[in-house]
């Protein structure tokens, strides 16, 4: 499988990407049936969701799309950072009827409703659509495009539903039940997911492969291996459940596993670091205080639980042709390690494996320009794979 190596210069350079002959290669520490490590991790990040992703109430900025807007444009005002002046649509879908457990899942459609390029935005571990904020704004104010952000099950404005091991497999019928509610069953979808979202689209992408023209897994893996983190990591996973100082020195912490260091230290004006303006930023991911406990653990165990067989990425890459699938990391992720995302790649013949430089686990949010050059040119690529077939 060839590696297309991600340069720092502009996206628009990536036709002349070096094509690297190895594979990446990187120590860790791995379980066949992944058990065990799952089980430590599962305790260790547990601790993070008490620690630092529960800030009292009277340390939330809240930062929601303002009712007015909202109100005058006919939609609801749930709390949301995401554009309000790009948003066409947004409210709660009723999912899983027929099924066990129903609930609601709240989505948000940014751009024009009737476009032919229909991106949807699935979100990782514990983290709101909020997260989208970049490419929303990116992508939402583009002709002729529509996006799709989704808060998963468990997390933000959507329902978590009676207590229950969640799964990939139930998370990604969710997301069906929510694109059948919308009417998007043409072939006219780019999909990307991001961790734990890219563990769901693995399972969508066996759901609904007649109507995908690209699909994106950023920083994920197929779960054949579980990876404990490196020692660095753990160190500051401990670290982060001793403290009992301020939230803005625990959230550092979470920072050091989801960025590079030179990136945190990096100056964005005088006397002020990217880690500052990351504090605030990340804040308006969480302007609700309450994360269900119920929708904390099911989502661990997704994460946990996840495998996509040999068979079924075989069926991906058969199923969707010719649509674009490529595979996304960074050359510094902390929390899944890049060669995870090589392995996801060699499984799915025909698809493209970016390694980006120097970016942690969320890519979209530190390397945002880039990020979104990239989904652009995917974007093309999956449209131009069907106009090619056309003719």
């Amino acid at each position: 499988m060839k590696l297309r190596d991600a340069p720092s210069s502009p996206l628009s350079e990536f036709s002349s990407c070096k094509i690297l002959s190895r594979p990446i290669n990187q120590p860790s520490t791995t379980s066949p049936c992944g058990y065990p490590h799952s089980a430590l991790l599962s305790f260790l990040l547990g601790f993070i969701v008490q620690e630092v992703l529960l800030p009292s109430p009277s340390s939330i900025v809240h930062i929601n799309s303002p009712p007015m807007i909202m109100q005058s444009k006919g939609l609801s005002t749930f709390p949301t950072i995401l554009d309000p002046t790009t948003c066409a649509k947004k409210g709660l879908c009723p999912i899983n009827r027929g099924r066990e457990q129903p609930r609601n899942l709240y989505y948000e459609i940014h751009g024009d409703l009737a476009a032919s390029n229909r991106i949807v935005l699935i979100m990782g571990l514990l983290l709101t659509c909020s997260a989208w904020s970049e490419q929303v704004a990116h992508f939402g104010k583009k002709p002729d495009h529509a996006v799709l952000a989704i808060d998963n099950r468990g997390i933000g404005n959507s329902d978590c539903g009676p207590w229950g091991i969640y799964r990939t497999t139930e998370m990604a019928q969710d997301i069906k039940d929510l694109l059948d509610h919308l009417g998007w069953t043409d072939r006219s979808l780019h999909l990307f997911g991001v961790s734990l979202g890219g563990m769901q689209l693995q399972n969508l992408c066996l759901l609904i492969p007649e109507r995908i023209k690209s699909t994106s897994f950023v920083s994920t893996r197929c779960g054949s291996v579980f990876d404990l983190p490196s020692m660095r990591a753990i160190a500051a996973l401990l670290d982060i459940i001793r403290r009992k100082g301020p939230y803005e020195r625990r959230v550092d912490q979470l920072f050091e596993l989801l960025y590079p260091d030179n990136y945190l230290n990096e100056l964005v004006s005088p006397g002020k670091t990217r880690r500052d303006e990351l504090r605030n930023y990340f804040r308006t991911w969480f302007d609700n205080p309450q994360f269900p406990l119920a929708g904390i653990i099911g989502q661990f165990c997704a994460v946990t639980f996840h495998h996509c067989s040999d068979s079924d990425l075989r069926r991906i890459a058969e199923e969707v042709y010719p649509a674009k699938i490529a595979v996304i990391c960074g050359n510094r992720d902390q929390l899944i390690p890049p060669m995870r995302s090589s392995e996801l790649s060699s499984k799915m013949y025909g698809s493209e494996l970016v390694l980006m430089q120097n970016a942690g686990h969320l890519i979209g949010t530190q390397i945002t320009d880039q990020f979104n050059q990239l989904m652009e040119r995917i974007i093309r690529e999956g449209n131009q794979a069907f106009e090619t077939k056309k003719q």
